[in-house]
């Protein structure tokens, strides 16, 4: 996976999917359907937690729709294919495991069949009620290039139509999240509405402050930054890591609980931007 080094720290990057209670909801719809999860690498357990999860998610996408506005948090991942992944709005409210088991799936090419965990959930979906603030967006927002070297410098501009205050997480192939902005060197995150936010900016480069992209030995790794606009401060939990000093403990919050933190938020108050990028060595 792809490195960003920020000063002397040291942020690992590259995004979604997990279903949590959302404040505002109505019209509950039922659902049956099915899930499955490689077993490869995963006890029995971890296998059965993921593929209800996928159940889980496709209930919530029936229900909801993948393609809900063009705000969306929708993100390509290469990790066992393409696979594109939502963060709908909508929430299982209540579910029943009716089947479940380990299954054999031969495939072509391949001497030995893989085990997948296979589900089948009867499930309750209760759509989110109200929808986003249609003058609350993150516009202009990009990165300097879409593929990096080793060795680039990032650059991070965003401008908001609306005062608000920028969380910028960097998100790993492998669902780390790691935080940039804000930080104990890049404290103020609030921005006026039709400002341009750059980071690092001109300040920052004064102060030694940059972003330099590392890739992983040999590989191509595809990551995320995720741009995340509140109407209202919010102080994300201390488990949401840095990386200080040129290490990385590997001991930062996964995918999973930042959708927890962000579900919790009205869409009336957010306003949302993946920006995904490519790093080569």
């Amino acid at each position: 996976m792809g490195l960003l080094r920020f000063l002397v720290l040291i942020f690992l990057i590259s995004l979604p999917l997990f279903f949590c209670p959302i404040v505002f909801a109505q019209d509950i719809t039922e659902r049956l359907v099915e899930g499955q999860a490689s077993m490869e690498n995963l006890t029995k357990e971890d296998a059965r937690r993921l593929a209800i999860e996928d159940a889980l998610r496709k209930a919530v996408e029936e229900v909801v729709g993948v393609d809900v506005l063009a705000s969306t948090l929708v993100v390509n991942f290469r990790q066992l294919g393409d696979i594109i992944r939502v963060i709908p709005y909508g929430r299982v409210v209540e579910r029943e495991v009716l089947e479940e088991g380990v299954k054999e799936i031969r495939q072509k090419g391949k001497t030995t069949p893989s085990l997948i965990y296979w589900v089948k959930v009867k499930s309750k979906v209760q759509k989110e009620k109200g929808g986003i603030d249609p003058f609350f967006k993150l516009a202009e927002a990009a990165l300097n290039r879409e593929v990096f070297k080793d060795g680039d410098q990032m650059v991070i501009k965003v401008k908001p139509t609306k005062d608000c205050y920028l969380t910028i997480f960097n998100i790993l192939q492998d669902e780390k999240v790691l935080i940039l902005v804000p930080s104990r060197f890049k404290k103020n995150n609030f921005v006026k509405a039709d400002e341009t936010f750059a980071f690092p900016d001109d300040d920052d480069f004064r102060k030694g402050i940059k972003l330099v992209v590392h890739g992983s030995e040999g590989k191509k790794s595809v990551e995320t930054i995720y741009i995340l606009g509140l109407k209202q401060p919010l102080k994300f939990p201390e488990k949401f890591q840095e990386g200080l000093f040129g290490t990385y403990r590997g001991q930062t919050a996964f995918m999973t609980d930042l959708i927890k933190e962000i579900v919790e938020i009205p869409l009336s108050e957010r306003a949302e931007k993946f920006l995904q990028y490519q790093v080569t060595r």
